[in-house]
């Protein structure tokens, strides 16, 4: 059986209960703090999982990157985990970090400004940017396919409108390519979408949970808020709700 763990409306997890045994003889997870099993429903202290089970002798503290020595440990994890270096201080652990590539780092907002100003042509390259990363992390993707595919559509679309205005002093009606670009944008999201849920779900298993309508309404700005979030949580092991 697995369980999970909150701690400040951070939710990390799932682990076994012998991972539970680990973690509260190191001090990185406290009887009070809540956890609840796949089977259950309801958040309970830690105190009432555990109960009378023996808790292992507290591992020896453990030598942050840099040398520098805490009184807590760093929380155990399978083999292939990396931390970021952030650690466990007054038994309050931080998130283990697992190995992986950092996504792209770039504040939402100042995407949207760049993209205002470049009149939407940095958004398109800040779309291939993150289809790009998704292909990384998943080779299968075809969110660079349909990203590009869109791109072109647009390109064609906008080519003969201004060869119409040049030759007809007016112009041609394309709103078919627009239409037909906005599309192939969006199944292009929608793949980055699901190949980025699987991802965070298995390899790095942060559970991400992405919204369809915030993916088909703000696409880029969207992602570009939970890569920021995913890479603050690679440097620091702090990994913010994903509400915040």
């Amino acid at each position: 059986m697995k369980y999970y763990i909150q701690r400040e409306l951070n939710e990390y997890g799932p682990y076994t209960l012998a991972d539970l045994q680990r973690y509260i003889g190191q001090g990185s997870i406290l009887m009070t703090d809540l956890t609840r099993s796949e089977g259950m429903t309801d958040w309970v202290p830690v105190s009432q999982v555990i109960g009378n089970i023996p808790v292992p002798v507290a591992a020896v503290p453990a030598q942050a990157p840099g040398g520098a020595v805490y009184g807590g440990s760093v929380p155990y994890a399978p083999a292939g985990t990396v931390y970021s270096g952030a650690p466990v201080y007054g038994g309050q652990a931080a998130m283990p970090s697992f190995a992986g590539p950092m996504p792209p780092d770039f504040h939402w907002a100042l995407v949207l400004l760049i993209a205002f100003v470049t009149c939407g042509l940095f958004g398109w390259a800040w779309l291939f940017v993150q289809a790009a990363y998704v292909r990384k992390i998943r080779p299968t993707s075809n969110g660079v396919l349909f990203s590009v595919l869109g791109c072109a559509v647009w390109l064609i679309g906008a080519c003969i409108n201004g060869y119409s205005r040049v030759t007809q002093g007016t112009s041609s009606p394309t709103w078919f390519f627009s239409l037909a670009a906005c599309a192939l944008v969006i199944v292009a999201l929608f793949q980055m979408k699901s190949d980025l849920e699987d991802y965070y779900s298995t390899e790095e298993p942060i559970h991400l949970q992405l919204d369809g309508v915030m993916t088909f309404f703000f696409g880029i700005l969207y992602f570009q808020h939970h890569f920021s979030r995913i890479s603050n949580w690679k440097r620091s092991g702090v990994l913010q709700p994903q509400g915040q």
